[in-house]
């Protein structure tokens, strides 16, 4: 069974995430950085959920020196607070998922990213949804003229089935086109083809969509057989976008904007076979507030 430290200074949370959690996993907890060290000292943990801000140690640093001691160790941030203000620290301990404390919690949400941390299990939207999912299109995109035929049929699915279709124009405008053009590239990694000119793919860089939805929300996943980006290029583009010094970047701005027009963006990527974007929208406001942070590369 895998094991799971949380460390959080707040009695209610920690406890709340531990008889959750135990249900499925071995779990401890801790209420401060010293004392979690104390634990994975004597024992050895599959995944760390740390608060970022605590008496002493903050989480991004104590993740940061379990990283250093246990290489292997699996590592989350946990807060209530803008996550926005901790993308740069995030990025330098080396953590790329940071889950939002809902009110109501979100459990289902922790589970599965969790449960994909320890197990690899990563890909697919069906995985990040309810069990009454219902998957209503998969498209596959070979040129950039089959690109705006492609989301303008999602577009019109999301309407006549939900009745919504919120920005997802401009995200799947924006995450097509990054699939399309900055995705595939020659053996020296420079650029392939010129954003917005006509391309004709080759069958290895085939863009695959899926979209659908349950009880609670509806998602569209984008997914490409490049595996170009990695977690430490996603965080640095996020975090040039939001500091302000990335508005002149010629990359970047579709995972910043897809990011901040859906409830929750997840980026996952198997390197050199696969990267997945995967935006989702809730019905209702019930989980929405401050935006996650969810890259999980194998």
């Amino acid at each position: 069974m895998y094991s799971i430290l949380i460390v959080d200074d707040e009695f209610s949370i920690r406890t709340m995430l531990m008889d959750y959690l135990e249900e499925f996993y071995e779990v401890e907890v801790a209420e401060n950085a010293q004392e979690a060290l104390n634990l994975c000292k004597k024992k050895y943990f599959n995944l760390v959920i740390s608060d970022i801000n605590m008496p002493g140690m903050k989480g991004p640093e104590l993740l940061l020196e379990i990283k250093r001691l246990y290489p292997e160790t699996r590592t989350a941030l946990i807060t209530a607070y803008n996550i926005d203000d901790y993308i740069n620290l995030a990025r330098k301990s080396g953590v790329s998922n940071i889950i939002p404390k809902t009110s109501p919690f979100n459990f289902k949400e922790l589970f599965d990213i969790v449960d994909g941390l320890l197990t690899g299990n990563i890909f697919g939207l069906r995985r990040y949804m309810n069990d009454n999912y219902i998957n209503f299109g998969e498209f596959c995109i070979k040129s950039s003229k089959e690109a705006k035929d492609v989301r303008e049929a999602i577009v019109t699915l999301l309407k006549e089935r939900l009745g919504v279709i919120g920005d997802m124009r401009l995200i799947l405008d924006e995450i097509i086109t990054n699939a399309i053009y900055h995705a595939p590239a020659f053996e020296d990694g420079t650029k392939k083809y010129e954003e917005f000119s006509d391309v004709v793919l080759e069958p290895q860089e085939y863009v695959y969509l899926e979209c659908g939805y349950d009880s609670e929300k509806y998602g569209v996943s984008v997914v490409d057989k490049m595996g170009r980006l990695t977690k430490e290029i996603v965080l640095y583009k996020i975090e040039r976008q939001i500091n302000g010094k990335g508005i002149l970047d010629d990359s970047g701005r579709g995972i910043h904007m897809s990011r901040l027009f859906s409830d929750r963006l997840i980026i996952n990527i198997a390197p050199k076979i696969k990267t997945e974007v995967i935006m989702m929208n809730y019905f209702t406001n019930k989980y929405r507030g401050y935006k996650p942070v969810y890259i999980n590369e194998l």
